[in-house]
């Protein structure tokens, strides 16, 4: 039996868009489309390329899958109106955000909030990885706008909004026989500029290195960095997927403390190898932790500090965090949502 076709459009060809092509290809012929806007002065060529491709494949797709909305996703939802082809944005985060303190979201620049907003407006379905990332209050550090997310951006928005979490491959990410260095904690991220130092939240990592030298830090990945960095921090540049399933198995606890993340996936791999999380009170950090872990409610080092300093007396274990993962966000469940919203 021929497959239905579907296009997956796409700003970066990220490790969630190919899961998430993965999903669809068990049912569904795909297509992908790099929407390439590298450079900004690209912009205009990229929509010029993306009209023409949309006006002559459109008609030939049962649906359209987008990552997240703005510039990618204004096209698409127009063709998808005008030859009644379904078109679902999945929100990953940065879309649904106004943080102008950190210079973070969409709805930060006036020209990207507008294609943001209306491709949302005109979608036939939004899939946010969180549910927070339709409507919630952000306490984590004082901002002017506290109402964060799809609809508090746009109260006119009447598309369908259902919450889809990110699933991770459970054999994947798993415990290995691997002793756990004491007192050990680590980040993988990126962070490239000021903005994402703090937005990261790798300040606070340098905070906690500073006051308790004889404790190990690892950071994974290109990180800018304002100061020098302490000694009892390990800096690892990118490295592929087996090493850092070891790198994982090694650290006792996982530290997620950004200012803003929808759902992060190194926090899940994390807790499937056995770190106990620690991690801020932003979108779906908290729902990831549960009770298998540490939850900053506010970006306040005083209180950081009495998490750290209470470890000590931490009893949650390894196949503890991995069970937090295993139960609620299992590769499993994401097929089956993406699959039945499809």
């Amino acid at each position: 039996m021929k497959k239905e076709a579907v296009l997956m459009m796409y700003v970066g060809f990220a490790t969630f868009v190919k899961r998430d092509i993965a999903i669809l290809e068990t049912k569904y012929k795909v297509d992908k489309y790099h929407f390439n806007t590298s450079k900004k002065y690209l912009l205009p060529f990229a929509f010029i390329k993306q009209f023409f491709s949309l006006l002559f494949t459109m008609c030939k797709y049962k649906k359209v899958i987008i990552q997240s909305s703005g510039y990618v996703s204004f096209l698409p939802v127009i063709f998808g109106n005008i030859f009644s082809i379904p078109v679902i944005i999945i929100a990953i985060g940065t879309d649904c955000a106004k943080l102008p303190e950190i210079n973070y979201g969409a709805h930060t620049k006036p020209i990207l909030a507008w294609f943001t907003r209306f491709s949302f407006k005109k979608a036939s379905l939004i899939l946010p990885v969180h549910k927070s990332l339709e409507k919630s209050e952000y306490t984590y550090i004082p901002v002017k706008y506290k109402n964060q997310g799809i609809r508090s951006f746009d109260a006119t928005i009447k598309t369908p909004i259902i919450e889809m979490v990110n699933g991770y491959d459970t054999n994947k990410w798993k415990l290995l026989d691997k002793t756990r260095v004491k007192n050990s904690f680590l980040t993988v991220t990126f962070a490239l500029n000021e903005i994402g130092y703090y937005r990261k939240g790798i300040d606070m990592i340098l905070l906690l290195a500073k006051s308790y030298p004889n404790y190990k830090f690892t950071i994974v990945g290109k990180v800018f960095l304002k100061e020098e960095c302490p000694k009892n921090i390990t800096l690892i540049s990118n490295v592929p997927q087996s090493k850092l399933l070891e790198i994982y198995n090694l650290h006792e606890y996982y530290l997620q403390l950004s200012m803003f993340e929808g759902f992060p996936n190194a926090l899940c791999e994390a807790m499937l190898c056995g770190c106990v999380p620690i991690g801020s009170n932003v979108a779906g950090i908290p729902d990831i932790i549960g009770k298998k872990g540490y939850v900053l409610k506010e970006k306040r080092a005083e209180e950081l500090l009495r998490i750290i300093s209470d470890l000590p007396n931490n009893t949650i274990k390894p196949i503890d965090a991995r069970n937090q993962i295993t139960a609620n966000f299992s590769l499993n469940r994401r097929v089956d949502e993406f699959l039945s919203h499809i």
